[in-house]
């Protein structure tokens, strides 16, 4: 890779099938120019571990659990294990879930960033189905420090 603006820190726990698609989806949307892309399996004993071991455009990073270890503690230690290896501008986290299903999604996420100085972050939101209850529940949201609300 050369000289990359991001790098994509992804914790990993025995979410072999889920954890394939993230990264196929993500090699084939993005361009490897751009990112680097730093994994890091929560000590999963499993076959997920195997598999991000054959992958030659990932950095892997094992983490052998803590006793103090809970889901959340495990994720933060990962990514502050991977943080030590950040060399990039930008460093985007994902969790094995997150499907890229666009070419120009970094560029988005780039774009926005770049706009001033003063940004420190930029996301995405998660998509999902809400409960039948909850279908017709407006939600606030704010693009640009302009608020608007959507059903």
């Amino acid at each position: 890779m050369s000289n990359p603006i991001v790098t994509a820190l992804i914790p990993n726990y025995k979410t072999l099938k889920v954890t394939k698609l993230c990264l196929r989806l993500l090699r084939k949307y993005t361009d490897p120019k751009k990112i680097s892309i730093i994994v890091i399996d929560n000590d999963s004993q499993d076959e997920s571990l195997k598999y991000l071991k054959s992958l030659k455009y990932i950095t892997l990073i094992e983490r052998k659990k803590k006793q103090d270890d809970t889901p959340s503690l495990s994720h933060a230690r990962a990514l502050d294990l991977a943080l030590e290896k950040v060399t990039t501008p930008y460093v985007l986290s994902m969790h094995t879930d997150t499907f890229v299903k666009h070419p120009g999604w970094l560029d988005v996420l780039l774009a926005e960033i770049e706009q001033e100085s003063i940004i420190a972050g930029v996301g995405s939101w998660k998509l999902e189905s809400k409960p039948f209850i909850l279908k017709d529940w407006p939600r606030p949201l704010s693009t640009n420090g302009k608020a608007f609300t959507t059903a």
